[in-house]
């Protein structure tokens, strides 16, 4: 009897502490829209693009190692007809096109048409000649 009342509290334990450590998540947080054609909205397919659409809106300026840490200056220009966040996320590369640092960039809300030029300094020291591309653009809803 002592056996199956310590397994029984074990259990429900067991149980309780598992419900009890589970995030509890918003309703429809779950979901992950991967196009706008899949709303089957006009509108919505017009607004939302696709990640390679954001790189698109990003040219990089100016890349200058003067200093001892990189300086990119680039512009990003929102191209669709809503507010729209920007993460954008360049390469540097050393004088052999190593791989040697990025520069990161984020705008929480730019308004259609809105241009956006930005001097955004790199993550690692690289001495020498440098060049810059972008990596990762990303166009995401507003905040």
């Amino acid at each position: 009897m002592k056996r199956s009342i310590a397994g029984v509290l074990l259990a429900v334990t067991t149980l309780t502490l598992t419900a009890c450590s589970e995030e509890k998540l918003p309703a429809g947080s779950d979901v992950i829209q991967t196009s706008a054609a899949s709303t089957g909205s006009p509108a919505a397919s017009a607004s939302a693009a696709p990640d390679m659409d954001a790189a698109a809106d990003v040219q990089v300026m100016k890349c200058d190692s003067n200093s001892y840490t990189p300086k990119v200056t680039i512009e990003v220009t929102n191209s669709t007809s809503e507010d729209a966040r920007y993460a954008v996320t360049i390469a540097i590369k050393d004088a052999t096109g190593k791989a040697s640092g990025e520069a990161l960039f984020a705008k929480n809300r730019m308004t259609p048409g809105q241009k956006v030029t930005e001097e955004i300094p790199g993550d690692t020291p690289v001495k020498g000649k440098i060049s810059c591309e972008v990596a990762r653009a990303k166009r995401l809803p507003p905040k």
